[in-house]
């Protein structure tokens, strides 16, 4: 019995709070009672009893809900296992009858593609007798026509022949002709060409001549105003310079500019200044520096971004 009371929680808490509730109105009647003890517990003896048939009449009911509701649930199962099987049985007849609506309307369209195809060939058959007449018809013609053509080719190729017999008779006598013209036409271009190479040849001895004596003459120019240039450039860098104090020797020295465009200087340095001080060096610098901007060549392109000039001061 315990067991069952265990397996229903509900019951065994509603049983034990019915128990509270009649020890504690046993123990209020006890309290408030003036009968002898045996007649108290005969009383408790009665109302546990009651209550042990209540627990059961609880139980039972909740046993017959139980089963109803297992019931229920089997049958709503079996509801829808049925309706599972209704809708398959459908599905498998909707199938079957869209099988064989497939299979009618194919069979329909073979019966009539067959018959199409009967037709057609009947057509096609009908299409290549007429086809092979026509064609017998048009060998026929094109029979008579060639053995016409071939008669009138023959006449026209001995007609043909006698032209041309005549014509390279004509053709032989001005090809001979011609050679002898054009025998006196190449002798005279040979004539005129060796004439004329003899003159060209002439001509550009004579423009090569001109031509190294301008390159001549315009080297000559350029080296003159190439030193004019480089002098003009020294002479103004003297003009700037002051002996330093102290300097000692005074050595020609090798200067090379790095110039911009315009004169603008970029840079000094030397190159052979045997003897020279650094103060002395620094005085041609600083005099460098103060020339700027250097002066310009008479043609431009004698302007070089690197100058080298020998610095000898008087």
């Amino acid at each position: 019995m315990i067991s069952d009371l265990l397996k229903h929680p509900k019951a065994l808490l509603g049983s034990i709070l019915l128990h509270v509730l009649i020890l504690g109105l046993a123990f209020f009647s006890y309290l408030q009672s003036d009968q002898p003890n045996s007649v108290k517990k005969v009383n408790t003896v009665q109302a546990q009893v009651i209550s042990a048939e209540q627990l059961k009449a609880m139980q039972k009911e909740k046993k017959q809900e139980d089963a109803t509701k297992l019931k229920r649930q089997q049958a709503e199962k079996q509801k829808k296992k049925e309706q599972i099987k209704r809708k398959k049985a459908l599905e498998k007849k909707r199938i079957k009858e869209k099988k064989l609506a497939e299979k009618r309307k194919k069979k329909l369209e073979a019966d009539k593609n067959k018959k199409v195809l009967a037709e057609k060939n009947k057509a096609e058959k009908e299409k290549k007798r007429k086809a092979q007449l026509e064609k017998e018809k048009k060998q026929k013609a094109a029979k008579v026509k060639k053995q016409k053509l071939a008669e009138e080719k023959a006449k026209a190729e001995k007609l043909q022949k006698e032209k041309q017999a005549k014509r390279k008779a004509e053709q032989e006598l001005k090809r001979k002709e011609q050679e002898k013209r054009q025998a006196v036409e190449a002798e005279k271009k040979r004539l005129a060409e060796a004439r004329r190479k003899a003159e060209q040849e002439q001509k550009l001895k004579e423009a090569e001549l001109q031509a190294q004596i301008a390159a001549e003459e315009r080297s000559r120019k350029l080296d003159q105003q190439r030193n004019a240039y480089i002098l003009a450039i020294r002479q103004k860098v003297e003009r700037y310079w002051r002996r330093p104090p102290n300097s000692g020797k005074t050595p020609a020295c090798e200067v090379r500019v790095n110039q911009g465009p315009g004169g603008i200087i970029l840079d000094v340095t030397f190159g052979n200044c045997a003897g020279g001080s650094t103060p002395y060096r620094l005085s041609i610098e600083s005099a460098v520096y103060k020339a700027e901007p250097l002066p310009e060549p008479a043609d431009p392109a004698l302007f070089d971004r690197e100058l080298i000039f020998i610095f000898k001061p008087n």
